[in-house]
């Protein structure tokens, strides 16, 4: 996932986030139960264990991401325009795409596990978590969370080293749309749907 982020104005955003984020989590089940999800399906993966780290990082796009809330947000006004099945193959392309990334940065994410350093309210009501990686770059992922279907937290956004994937993921399908002219088949076909 993270070799989809490019650099751009939400560094700063992400920076301020983590800045100004209040340390709630104590109080909020739903965010802590997402990172312990987190944890349990990273810590236990050998960093040289491809196999696995593949499979981990299908069951965590699977479970920490609402795949179909990125996939219609990603596609902005193209979304209206797909039918049914056209938004399925255009979500599941989106998905594999995800857990593709994912599994190439797996040697630094296998074996690790997140702290929570921070929680506030996002302007629509979304929990913006900042969690910190325990061992290896430390890095600072700062998620986007709502909650599901089911009521369990999801993340709609991601944002590592101030870039989010979800502004990468708008951008490179605007790039499809205008480069087609708002083809929808070829904004499908570039994720592989």
């Amino acid at each position: 996932m993270l070799a989809l982020l490019r650099p751009g104005p939400a560094a700063a955003t992400a920076l301020a986030i983590v800045a100004a984020a209040v340390p709630t989590f104590a109080t909020d089940a739903g965010v802590s139960d997402f990172v312990a999800r987190i944890n349990a399906v990273i810590a236990p993966v050998q960093p040289g264990d491809a196999q696995a780290i593949r499979a981990a990082c299908t069951t965590l796009v699977g479970q920490a991401f609402d795949m179909a809330a990125m996939a219609e947000a990603t596609a902005e006004e193209a979304w209206q325009r797909m039918n049914a099945e056209q938004r399925q193959a255009y979500t599941s392309g989106v998905t594999r795409r995800a857990i593709s990334e994912c599994a190439s940065h797996g040697r630094e994410m296998a074996g690790n596990t997140v702290d929570l350093i921070g929680v506030r309210s996002g302007d629509s009501g979304d929990r913006i978590v900042a969690v910190r990686q325990s061992q290896g770059r430390a890095r600072t992922v700062v998620w986007q969370l709502r909650a599901g279907s089911g009521g369990a937290l999801k993340a709609v956004d991601m944002t590592v080293d101030g870039h989010s994937l979800a502004a990468s993921a708008r951008r490179d399908a605007k790039k499809v749309l205008d480069k087609t002219d708002g083809n929808v088949i070829a904004l499908i076909r570039s994720v592989g749907g």
